[in-house]
């Protein structure tokens, strides 16, 4: 009868980024190993607290299946004498497989004659061979930062405190780092008893609720979001909630109770985004709003807290929250109002004194290049050297305080906003400008930083990028995308790698040529990786990058098409695909180059001509369709495709590769040119067709 199996992990405190993580790796390795272990079984779920690590499989298979194995041996011809025989290979082979010599079983492959073994294998009990894929698993586990304790050499995220190990109702025999499983959990620190007996996996969850825990990560973030909109309504607002900031908190406790304090309503005067920052980033507090108005509303001097501790205990976690509270938004506010004894266009030459990327100057310098390159914009206004993005814990907010501080310097709002939104996108999911200007301050400054850091040589290699190279790609990317501004990258990077002054250290810099040609191959990286995430299979974006582009927004919007036309019409996709690559794979290991001349003197059919005839018809169609604005490229397909039917019988009825030299070489144009025609959409042989 199948059997459920709980395998449950106590520890120390885990760092709440860190369970998930191991959660999965569990999961997917104990999948992985039963169907190794010829087990059947049902559902895999996965329970996590700061204490524990567990899974619970429903329906596991109580013994294995038997299994016939079958092991090669040595060569017949080193395993049997002249006779026939059995030699001391062919007894060593049949005494280490347990088998007896007579039963070993000669078979022939590519390589010739072997001896085989075939071995019975009977199944084993579930709880017979769990244990050790368990100890694996567990030691297997991988962390960002390992701990060792007493005198054992395990290592793991926090030390080991207890093991739980049941398949059905019985324990399994599993011993790791001097602790033996059994079936005994721990209930909550304060709510609960330090030993919890849990009968069967069937009972686990039920049994630590009833002792203060609840196990499941799942029902506990729910009961915060809950809790959360419950409390902030009892204020008169609205919570501002935070994905990543409730996913961690929902790891930082076993059992949630959401409390709401308060705060002086004078600190509302500070930027809204600081008082977000200051309390979700560094307290994991969560702030409530105006329920009027839309998600960007006013604050109310309110803040919601997350308290592992029993009810008894809500006035002193509140107290002692507010307490933590006020000097950070003290500091705040001492740091706007000392920021403000001085308006931002007087800080200009401040940035003097701040060294940027590579001694390639100062920032008082890459101001000027951004104004060089973004030349309508009037002056750029950085908040860098400003005492709020000087304290590290509010780093975060550079271009948004900026932006405030702007507007308090009495700057216009065009300018404001282009200040607030300068470093906008930040991460791949981050908001992007709304503003022309802050579009193109943004956009100025990532190709700066990207250009300087390539001039350097300082392009990410492997999994190294400390200059976040990928990320300001990625941004300058999904920039020009968003806007529809067609920009032929190597004029923009030319132009910022002009502004850039020497290096300090002789011999350090790279040439513009060699940047130029390392940036194609980088950013097409970054479309790769942005196009995966929109569903564009790989060798549809590989195709469209395998062929000369400059312009992001074109590419991108080819290597969708053609997705889509992959997707929607698969029979002209493919019928696409056959007629490029028969005249590419013709022409491409000759190396004759698409614009290679035609000599119609030399043409020998009727077919010939026709087809030379309706390829230049051909290319007429195609240059329209893609010189339209936007690039008709459905047109351009269609056009390509009435050359399916004279491309097929032009191979079916001439041999390109003739004998007289001449004539060849003739016709190896002609598939060159034929090539050509299809390379503004992509390099088709590039796509992957089965077989």
């Amino acid at each position: 009868m199948p059997i459920d199996v709980l395998y449950e992990i106590g520890v120390e405190e885990i760092p709440a980024g860190s369970v998930l993580p191991a959660l999965e790796q569990l999961a997917a390795g104990l999948t992985a190993g039963l169907a190794e272990l010829r087990l059947a079984h049902g559902e895999a779920r996965t329970y996590g607290t700061p204490r524990r690590l567990a899974v619970i499989i429903e329906g596991v298979q109580e013994q294995q299946e038997d299994a016939v194995k079958e092991i090669k041996g040595p060569p017949a011809a080193q395993a049997l004498d002249e006779q026939g025989q059995p030699t001391r290979a062919a007894l060593g082979f049949a005494r280490k497989q347990g088998v007896e010599p007579g039963d070993l079983q000669r078979r022939s492959d590519k390589k010739g004659d072997f001896m085989y073994a075939v071995v019975s294998q009977p199944g084993r009990r579930a709880a017979e061979v769990l244990p050790e894929l368990l100890k694996t698993l567990t030691l297997g586990l991988t962390f960002p930062k390992t701990m060792r304790w007493g005198e054992g050499e395990v290592r793991f995220a926090r030390p080991l405190r207890w093991l739980v190990a049941l398949a059905g109702e019985e324990v399994m025999d599993l011993e790791i780092a001097d602790i033996r499983a059994g079936r005994c959990s721990s209930g909550h620190r304060v709510l609960g008893q330090s030993q919890v007996e849990i009968a069967s996996p069937a009972v686990y969850l039920e049994a630590l609720r009833a002792q203060g825990v609840i196990a499941d990560h799942r029902e506990r973030l729910r009961t915060i979001i809950d809790g959360a909109h419950s409390k902030a309504a009892e204020c008169g607002g609205l919570a501002v909630l935070n994905e990543k900031i409730l996913t961690e908190v929902s790891f930082l406790v076993e059992a949630p109770r959401v409390l709401a304090g308060s705060f002086d309503a004078s600190y509302l005067a500070l930027p809204r985004e600081v008082i977000i920052t200051v309390m979700q980033g560094h307290q994991k507090y969560f702030p409530v709003r105006e329920a009027k108005g839309d998600a960007q509303g006013d604050l109310l001097p309110n803040f919601l807290v997350v308290s592992n501790a029993p009810a008894t205990a809500d006035a002193a976690v509140l107290a002692g929250n507010e307490r933590v509270l006020r000097p950070r938004l003290d500091d705040a506010q001492f740091y706007l109002e000392e920021d403000m004894r001085r308006p931002l266009a007087d800080r200009l030459d401040d940035l003097a004194q701040v060294t940027f990327m590579g001694g390639l100057g100062t920032l008082k310098d890459k101001t000027v290049r951004l104004g060089a390159l973004v030349h309508w914009l009037a002056k750029q206004l950085c908040d860098l050297v400003t005492m709020m993005i000087g304290d590290s814990k509010l780093g975060e907010l550079q271009g948004i305080v900026g932006g405030h501080y702007a507007r308090l310097s009495g700057e216009t709002e065009a300018t404001s906003q282009a200040v607030a939104e300068h470093y906008l996108p930040v991460g791949a999911e981050d908001a992007l400008p709304q503003s022309a200007a802050g579009a193109l301050l943004s956009l100025a400054d990532k190709v700066d930083n990207l250009a300087a850091a390539f001039r350097l040589g300082l392009e990410p290699t492997g999994s190294a990028d400390p200059q976040a190279l990928r990320r300001q790609a990625t941004g300058l990317i999904r920039l020009v995308r968003d806007r529809g501004w067609s920009v032929a990258w190597p004029e923009l990077f030319s132009a910022a790698l002009a502004l850039l002054p020497e290096p300090p250290t002789k011999g350090q810099a790279i040439s513009t040529e060699q940047v130029l040609e390392r940036l194609p191959g980088f950013l097409a990286q970054r479309l790769e990786a942005l196009w995966d995430g929109e569903g564009i299979p790989y060798d549809v974006a590989r195709a469209a990058l395998a062929t000369p582009w400059t312009d992001l927004v074109e590419v991108s919007r080819r290597a969708a098409f053609l997705a889509q036309l992959r997707a929607d019409e698969p029979e002209a996709f493919e019928q696409l695909v056959t007629i490029a690559e028969r005249p590419a794979r013709i022409r491409r290991p000759e190396g004759v180059e698409p614009g290679a001349p035609v000599s119609t003197a030399l043409f020998e059919f009727s077919l010939e001509a026709q087809l030379w005839n309706l390829s230049r018809e051909v290319a007429e169609g195609v240059e329209r369709a893609l010189a339209a604005e936007p690039p008709a490229y459905g047109q351009a397909v269609a056009a390509l495709l009435t050359l399916a039917e004279p491309v097929h019988t032009f191979f079916e009825e001439i041999m390109v590769m003739a004998e007289d030299p001449e004539v060849r070489a003739n016709r190896l144009a002609l598939m060159a040119g034929l090539d050509g025609l299809f390379l503004p959409l992509g390099d088709f042989l590039k796509i992957v067709r089965p077989g």
